[in-house]
């Protein structure tokens, strides 16, 4: 009987550290949620924008891998004030991202975002696996 009783604690043992490797396991493989992009700007230059600036920054974030879901000044208002204009873009994740919203091509696009707006406001949040 003693047997019996340390087999099926050792059984019961092996199924529990084997559970929590599995989950482990599938933690450390589990894909870093999509990251969005939200942009609100205020353009006051519209040559400048639609010409110049957007058609750089759209090469950018095609070739970082962003893919745009939102670009719209059609926005209807439901609750406090609506922006102007909005953009949003997808990204496989924050790193990618930032990796682009810090990049070289980027930044030299923002000389021309400068003079074709009044303001612009940012963030970015992470998406839902």
């Amino acid at each position: 009987m003693k047997t019996l009783n340390m087999l099926a604690l050792a059984a019961l043992a092996g199924a529990g550290i084997g559970a929590l490797a599995v989950e482990r396991i599938h933690a450390q493989s589990a894909k870093p949620p999509a990251a969005y992009y939200v942009v609100e700007i205020d353009v006051t230059n519209e040559d400048i924008y639609n010409k110049q600036w957007s058609p750089k920054a759209d090469e950018t974030i095609r070739a970082a891998g962003g893919v745009y879901l939102v670009r719209s000044a059609n926005i209807e208002r439901i609750e406090g004030a609506a922006p102007k204009r909005l953009l949003i873009t997808k990204w496989d994740n924050l790193d990618k991202l930032t990796s682009w919203r810090e990049s070289d091509a980027y930044m030299k696009t923002l000389p021309l975002l400068d003079k074709a707006v009044r303001s612009v406001r940012s963030y970015a949040v992470e998406g839902v696996n």
